[in-house]
């Protein structure tokens, strides 16, 4: 389940980042979705873990640093992202993680036979 929640954050965040843009920007929009996609399950399902919490935090703003500083981002082989790609990679990943969290409860909960 987790990991079909990745790659659909991800999936989303590369297609709404090529057709608003270059390759190399959507390929970065996609890397950011996922790495966001993986912290928000984590966050979710360890959240009561003050070291789970920090180390979340700083793995997101390790990731940003480095997409944002641009002789570090082209090393990598990623672009700056504007506050627009930002976003579409925050709603992606936000709702990926969603996903992931609500699919078990929707797909598997036992539902009680109806009375005829």
């Amino acid at each position: 389940m987790r990991g079909t929640a990745t790659a659909l954050g991800a999936a989303a965040a590369w297609s709404c980042g090529r057709m608003t843009g270059r390759a190399r920007r959507a390929s970065t929009m996609g890397l950011a979705a996922l790495v966001g996609t993986q912290l928000g399950q984590t966050f979710i399902t360890d959240w009561h873990s003050p070291l789970v919490l920090v180390t979340g935090v700083a793995s997101a703003a390790v990731l940003f640093a480095v997409i944002e500083t641009p002789g570090v981002s082209h090393f990598f082989g990623c672009t700056p992202l504007g506050p627009v790609a930002w976003t579409v990679v925050g709603v992606c990943s936000a709702g990926a993680t969603l996903g992931a969290a609500a699919a078990p409860r929707l797909l598997f909960s036992r539902r009680a036979p109806f009375a005829v």
